[in-house]
């Protein structure tokens, strides 16, 4: 039996929009295993260490009073107490990473400056943030998503590159916003990178994810001893 024409089209049609469909969701699956895997290692680095320590450090605070040695146990325990204030103040941040509060209500903007003040806090690195967005409204889950597409990116070069200074773009520009991270780092070989094809050892793999769901283009530029550029065009319609 052979299909009128109309009939082949729209079986043709939903084919492609059954593959589109799976694509969209294997590149959601991606994006929420690498946000576990990063909940996992904060979990593990940030948290976990202290509360090992804290745990030996009980078990101290135990023995010295058994055996009557108060001022000890003391000294102890107000060690202790700044451990637990160390853990509140990191799980806090951890907890800011996942879902800025702000970001509804100051706007992505203002959550960003907030993020890049508490990353140069923790290292030497210094970050020069520009923006244009103060008349733009952006759709939320566009925010979202360059909001964790810029936090990959500034984890990366903290991580890999040994760069002093980051200069970030966010820069609306008729119907069209793009986002340049510069920064002054060690660089790599980008014909090796390109070679092995693989996003995952850079931990670009996330960013490129999101940057294809919302149908815009990713482009990274890198010499070695010279710092790398991290480009990022997307469409506001």
């Amino acid at each position: 039996m052979v299909l009128p024409k109309g009939k082949r089209n729209n079986t043709h049609m939903n084919k492609s929009q059954e593959s589109d469909a799976r694509g969209f969701y294997k590149n959601l699956l991606l994006i929420v295993e690498e946000e576990k895997r990063r909940i996992s290692r904060d979990l593990h680095d940030e948290t976990g260490q202290i509360v090992i320590a804290l745990g030996a450090s009980l078990n101290i605070i135990e023995k010295e009073l058994k055996e009557g040695n108060i001022d000890r146990a003391i000294d102890l325990i107000n060690g202790s107490r700044t451990s637990i204030q160390e853990i509140a103040s990191r799980m806090k941040s951890m907890a800011f990473t996942l879902r800025p509060p702000g970001l509804d209500i100051l706007g992505l903007g203002a959550v960003l400056r907030e993020y890049f003040s508490q990353s140069t806090k923790s290292s030497s690195i210094k970050i020069e943030f520009r923006e244009n967005l103060a008349d733009t409204k952006l759709d939320k889950d566009v925010e979202i998503a360059l909001y964790r597409i810029i936090q990959e990116a500034i984890y990366n070069i903290l991580k890999h590159s040994h760069a002093k200074k980051v200069d970030i773009d966010l820069i609306v520009n008729n119907r069209e916003l793009q986002v340049i991270i510069r920064d002054d780092g060690i660089g790599f070989d980008i014909e090796e990178y390109k070679s092995q094809n693989d996003l995952t050892g850079l931990g670009l793999r996330g960013i490129k994810e999101r940057v294809d769901i919302l149908d815009g283009t990713f482009s990274i530029e890198s010499i070695l001893g010279k710092g790398t550029v991290l480009k990022i065009n997307l469409p506001l319609d």
